[in-house]
């Protein structure tokens, strides 16, 4: 079905080139004692500030340091040409996108519908019941 009002035509963070650093870690492109990474996306290559965040017993985590608004990120996104992390892309994720009302369809058919769904029953009505508060809080 397609995406009607203002996500009409827009990308989604899902649709977008990413690369995480867990993978860079694991690789060995990102050590302990990094500071920065090269990292590219085709023909665009970008010299990446990484911080790291140490454990008493050895350990760590690293981070991108975001070109744009330097906040500590675990993935960049290839955006317009940019490198941008979640919070500088400005794009929704695919599931915020969905309209809630065929949400509330889908879970009545799969509940009462003439093919009762495999998930339990109880798991149903939850969702049902989460699904119907949120499209009402939209009208409050």
């Amino acid at each position: 079905m397609p995406l009607k009002g203002k996500y009409a035509g827009r990308p989604f963070k899902e649709d977008l080139p990413a690369i995480g650093v867990s993978r860079l870690r694991a690789s060995g492109a990102i050590r302990p004692d990094s500071d920065s990474v090269k990292i590219s996306f085709g023909d665009l290559e970008r010299e990446i500030k990484v911080t790291h965040r140490h454990f008493p017993n050895g350990g760590g985590w690293s981070f991108f340091a975001c070109p744009t608004c330097a906040s500590r990120v675990r993935t960049l996104r290839l955006y317009d040409g940019r490198v941008v992390c979640r919070h500088c892309d400005g794009l929704p994720y695919r599931c915020v996108a969905h309209d809630s009302t065929s949400r509330i369809e889908r879970l009545r058919q799969a509940l009462y519908g003439p093919n009762p769904a495999k998930m339990s029953r109880r798991r149903l009505e939850v969702a049902l019941r989460r699904a119907l508060l949120t499209e009402r809080r939209k009208w409050l």
